[in-house]
């Protein structure tokens, strides 16, 4: 493949993954427009230039992109905007950037969502739900067995849910994800260390 045609797709990415901040951060979505004609733009183009093997690569980056958040997303875990914008990142640059992309935006999502979680006032209420999954079993073990009222009101502290708390608004992931791309185009470009999976095929 020709330097030019890498090119393209690079500024396609890009011009694509601007677009999605500006949506994502404003609008709070992303809309279908964006991501559906990248898809198309990549598997198209992949197919012109390098015929089977060029459709094969988009859509198995495709395929890829768009499995790694699908179990999320079945869980409402995260938008469908998300999940296709993978896809479209996938169709644009293959399976192989796609996979390491996603690494590095699951590590800037999760700083996103410490930040997140800080600035909304919810860090000690998940903090709390995440020590309970543990802590509540724990202390009824030792409740049924010692009989101790310490270790009952322990396992119904963190049990209990904060009547205030309200249903935060959704983080913006795709922001997490245009990070990670930003990333990972910044690493090829200055030759930073080397990805996650290059060398491998399928």
């Amino acid at each position: 493949m020709s330097l030019s045609y890498f090119s393209i797709n690079d500024f396609v990415l890009i011009a694509l993954i601007g677009a999605v901040l500006f949506f994502d951060l404003t609008r709070k979505r992303i809309p279908n427009f964006l991501t559906f004609p990248a898809i198309i733009y990549g598997i198209i183009s992949y197919t012109l230039i390098e015929g089977l093997s060029g459709l094969w690569f988009s859509l198995l980056g495709l395929l890829v992109g768009l499995a790694i958040f699908f179990i999320p997303f079945a869980m409402g875990g995260m938008g469908g905007g998300d999940v296709k914008l993978l896809g479209a990142v996938g169709a644009l640059q293959g399976w192989q950037f796609v996979l390491s992309a996603a690494i590095y935006a699951a590590i800037a999502g999760g700083v996103m969502a410490i930040v997140w979680l800080i600035a909304t006032g919810r860090f000690l209420s998940v903090l709390k739900k995440m020590a309970g999954f543990i802590l509540v079993p724990f202390f009824s073990a030792l409740y049924y067995r010692t009989r101790w009222d310490f270790f009952n009101r322990a396992s119904t502290f963190f049990a209990k849910d904060d009547p205030e708390e309200k249903e935060p608004a959704r983080m913006p992931y795709g922001v997490a994800i245009a990070t990670g791309v930003f990333i990972l185009m910044a690493m090829n470009l200055f030759r930073w260390g080397e990805p996650f999976f290059r060398g491998l095929s399928l």
